[in-house]
């Protein structure tokens, strides 16, 4: 009896590690599948990062060359001072010459309709 039923055995056994490799197989796509959309995710944040970066550093950049192509030799303030005369607002001339808002507005104050240099 046991020698009739072995080819039986050999049949469920091939059948079971037929449902194994399928299922395996499935989970091993799916896997695949999550590991993609990470991948993707995690490169799309990391291009993100860049861009603003490269944003950072172009409007750095201007602000650099906007300084260099200031009089050299010549401080914030006298440099303030000029800005004022062409008609530029407390805020900016602050932002520029890296003085404070406050000192800004006084240079406003003395030199935006002075005639004189």
């Amino acid at each position: 009896m046991s020698g009739a039923l072995f080819p039986y055995l050999m049949v469920v056994l091939w059948l079971m590690l037929a449902v194994v490799v399928v299922y395996l197989f499935g989970r091993v796509q799916r896997l695949e599948s999550k590991r993609d959309s990470l991948t993707s995710l995690y490169l799309d944040q990391h291009q993100q990062q860049i861009s603003s970066l490269q944003r950072d550093v172009s409007r750095l950049q201007s602000r650099l060359e906007l300084h260099s192509q200031a009089e050299p030799g010549l401080s914030p303030y006298n440099q303030a001072i000029e800005m004022i005369r062409q008609g530029l607002t407390a805020s900016e001339v602050a932002s520029r010459c890296g003085i404070s808002r406050s000192e800004a507005e006084l240079i406003v104050s003395l030199y935006r309709n002075s005639p004189t240099s």
